[in-house]
């Protein structure tokens, strides 16, 4: 069973999240050896042995603790618009040319065992079932080529959208306000763990799906992307510097809700899978 890197906290308590080495049903506190995900990376940028301990570490029960958000706080998560041709094609869009690239405030963020919350400014909040990666090492102006040394780990993001709010009138132009419809706070998952990539054969070859209430709603593979991962890296990195720590979600698929008019309610269940990495389910309540 492969080992994942996870943050986490025992049940009941209110103290920060810390890193821990998840396998099967033990979670491992390393975090007197790593106290963030950015350290642990320092010493593992390409990826850590899928079978990896950590002797002496202290090990407790799954269902003793709590998951967060496997991010640390100081870090930012890029994420892309409009990156599936079918996903463009149903908001209206038109393929972009170039990456459309937004960001998510770590106080958007919840955990695998952390609800969604549907904020009292909007009624059309939507899923959105995304790849992410973690940049392993700090990357500035990196070719495609060399971009796939840079990505330590594979997980999961659900960049949910508030469709309501997503957009705003500017003189004669409609343009997307990234702000009020992405960075809603405690409303778009993240996890349920960091997947080595050591453990993860072709990252353009990843099934993905996303179901509501058990309903399949995004059924999709990641080699459909229009911009693929190395060409994110590359894209991002020449504007800014990607740093540890940091994740990439590379977009959503076709099958999102908002286009059909189904919207997120207190009591949903959403999932979100990932191939070799595992699922991301989190209940819906209101603010």
């Amino acid at each position: 069973m492969s080992t994942v890197l996870v943050r986490f906290r025992e049940k009941g308590s209110r103290e920060e999240f810390r890193p821990g080495l998840a396998s099967g049903d033990a979670v491992a506190d390393i975090s007197d050896r790593y106290p963030t995900i950015a350290a642990f990376l320092s010493e593992n940028a390409g990826g850590w042995d899928p079978g990896m301990q950590l002797p002496g570490a202290k090990n407790l029960h799954r269902k003793d603790v709590s998951l967060g958000p496997p991010i640390d706080s100081g870090r930012m998560i890029f994420a892309v618009g409009a990156n599936y041709r079918q996903h463009a094609e149903e908001a209206g869009l038109g393929v972009p040319k170039t990456p459309v690239i937004f960001f998510k405030p770590y106080p958007s963020l919840v955990g695998p065992d952390q609800p969604i919350t549907i904020p009292s400014v909007s009624s059309k909040l939507d899923y959105e079932g995304e790849m992410a990666v973690m940049i392993g090492k700090d990357a500035r102006n990196v070719s495609r080529a060399d971009a796939p040394a840079y990505v330590a780990a594979v997980t999961i993001v659900n960049d949910t959208t508030a469709r309501d709010l997503q957009w705003v009138d500017l003189g004669k132009n409609r343009i997307v306000d990234w702000f009020c419809s992405k960075a809603l706070d405690q409303s778009s998952p993240i996890g349920p763990n960091l997947t080595s990539m050591r453990a993860i054969h072709d990252l353009h070859k990843l099934h993905i799906k996303t179901t509501l209430n058990d309903r399949v709603m995004q059924d999709a593979d990641t080699g459909l992307m229009v911009f693929d991962t190395w060409q994110l890296i590359e894209f991002i990195s020449a504007h800014a510097t990607l740093r540890a720590g940091d994740v990439i979600a590379t977009g959503t698929p076709f099958g999102v809700g908002g286009f059909r008019e189904i919207f997120l309610k207190a009591g949903d269940v959403v999932r979100v899978e990932l191939e070799r990495v595992g699922a991301l389910e989190n209940v819906v309540v209101n603010a």
